[in-house]
């Protein structure tokens, strides 16, 4: 027991590449460095982001297949690619714990500033203040992916993610996308089945918060009066 308390507390303690380099600098050379990351990194996207978007439109007239399913799917998969990369990279490392915390804050990034800022940035390109504006089968997506947010939140609420909910995350995801791109050229069918697959999502969400209800109080108990945070197993 001492011995994986230890292995614990290292995992925690050590730095592995980029941040390795960063923590030997010093404090105000660290924060430039940071801030020079950033500034790249907003700069490479800005110049790419309209290219990469019109790339995917064409290609998906080219080879026959919905535009709206491309981008939906191939935008997030190549955005999100380092995310994935550094989450395998710790895995085979052994460091899960690590691996799965890198996600979940990838996740509440995408729920917070993302989602917040896309309002921002449509009235900047329209030059006016006004509300985004979605059409059905939009609204329908934005209700799926919180749906299944919601759902991986009850896999985790006590704190572990087994293998069984693991698979579960990925058997749902493969039946939602097969069943988005069999309706692909049916856009009333295809709303139809990610309503469907949103509530189901949500009632499998409620079974599993009823059943660990425990965890849920302890939940709300560690972050309302709780100082220091559970790990995650």
């Amino acid at each position: 027991m001492e011995k994986e308390v230890e292995n614990d507390d290292d995992e925690e303690e050590i730095e592995v590449g980029p941040a390795a380099v960063l923590e030997t600098l010093p404090k105000k050379q660290q924060y430039a460095a940071i801030a020079a990351l950033a500034v790249f990194a907003a700069f490479v996207i800005i110049v790419t982001a309209e290219p990469f978007a019109e790339s995917l439109i064409a290609g998906s007239r080219v080879i026959g297949v919905n535009e709206f399913l491309v981008i939906q799917w191939i935008a997030p998969l190549t955005g999100e690619s380092p995310e994935i990369i550094i989450t395998i990279l710790f895995t085979l490392a052994l460091r899960p714990t690590i691996a799965l915390g890198a996600l979940i804050s990838d996740k509440i990034n995408q729920w917070t500033l993302l989602v917040g800022m896309i309002p921002l940035a449509f009235s900047l390109g329209a030059g006016t203040i006004g509300s985004l504006p979605l059409d059905l089968r939009q609204r329908e997506e934005f209700f799926l992916t919180a749906a299944q947010s919601l759902f991986g939140l009850a896999l985790l609420l006590c704190l572990r993610l087994s293998l069984k909910s693991a698979f579960a995350l990925l058997g749902l995801f493969l039946v939602q996308f097969g069943l988005a791109f069999y309706f692909h050229t049916d856009e009333n069918r295809t709303i139809t089945v990610l309503t469907f697959m949103a509530w189901f999502y949500l009632v499998l969400a409620a079974g599993i918060f009823a059943w660990n209800y425990r965890c849920l109080i302890e939940c709300f108990r560690t972050g309302l009066f709780t100082k220091t945070v559970p790990k995650i197993e």
